[in-house]
C-alpha cells in the first residue's frame, strides 16, 4: 500500500580536505652546556593536528617517558644527539609521522678555579717600602675579576691582577679573591693563599 512508491533521502554534504605533510623541528637555547646542567629541548610541529604525539630519542633510541612537546635532562654527555618523532593527529596527514632535525650536544666538564699570590721581593720589607702582589689564576676564564683583602677586609679599588701598597704594617695579612668567568667554573670563586708581612 506504498503511496507514493518512491522517496528521496536527506542530503549529505562532503568536505574533502587536501593531504597535509607533518613536520617537526627541535631547538634549545644552547647546544654547549656544562656537565650536569639542565637542558630543555622544545619541539615545534607543523600539521601536527589538535593533539600531536611525541617520542624523544637519544642517539636513535627511545627515551622512556619522554612524550611531551619538550624534553629536559641533566644527564647528557658530549656527542649525544637528540631527535623527536612526531605523530600527527590531523585526519589528512600523509604520512602520519615525521622525524625532527638532530640536536648535537657539546658537554664541557666542570673546572675548579684557584688563585695563588706572590709578593715581589718577598714579604719581609722595610717600613714604607712599596710591595707589589701578583695573582696567578687557574681556570680563571678569559676575564677573571679580583678583590684584594688586607686582614680579611676588602681593599677599596684593589680589583686587578696586581696590588701595590707602601702602607703595610707588621703582621698585615694579604689575600685575593678570584671570580672566574670560565664557562664551567664550579664554584665560580676561589680564595688565594695568604701572605703575612714582616
Amino acid at each position: 500500500c506504498a503511496s507514493p512508491t518512491t522517496a528521496t533521502s536527506n542530503s549529505v554534504s562532503m568536505t574533502v580536505g587536501g593531504a597535509v605533510t607533518p613536520a617537526v623541528s627541535i631547538a634549545t637555547a644552547s647546544t654547549t652546556i656544562c656537565s650536569g646542567n639542565n637542558v630543555t629541548i622544545t619541539a615545534t610541529p607543523t600539521n601536527g593536528g589538535s593533539s600531536p604525539a611525541y617520542q624523544w630519542k637519544k642517539n636513535g633510541t627511545n627515551i622512556n617517558g619522554a612524550t611531551s612537546s619538550s624534553y629536559s635532562t641533566t644527564s647528557l654527555v658530549s656527542g649525544d644527539v637528540i631527535t623527536c618523532v612526531l605523530t600527527s593527529s590531523s585526519s589528512c596527514a600523509s604520512p602520519t609521522t615525521a622525524t625532527s632535525n638532530g640536536v648535537s650536544m657539546t658537554v664541557n666538564s666542570s673546572v675548579a678555579p684557584s688563585v695563588s699570590i706572590a709578593a715581589n721581593g718577598g714579604t719581609s720589607i722595610c717600613s714604607g717600602q712599596s710591595v707589589t702582589f701578583t695573582a696567578t689564576p687557574t681556570n680563571g676564564g678569559s676575564a677573571p675579576t679580583y678583590q684584594w683583602k688586607k686582614n680579611g677586609s676588602n681593599i677599596n679599588g684593589a680589583t686587578s691582577a696586581t696590588y701595590t701598597s707602601s702602607s703595610l704594617s707588621n703582621g698585615d695579612v694579604i689575600t685575593a679573591d678570584l671570580t672566574s668567568n670560565a664557562a664551567c667554573a664550579s664554584p665560580t670563586s676561589a680564595t688565594s693563599n695568604s701572605l703575612t708581612i714582616s
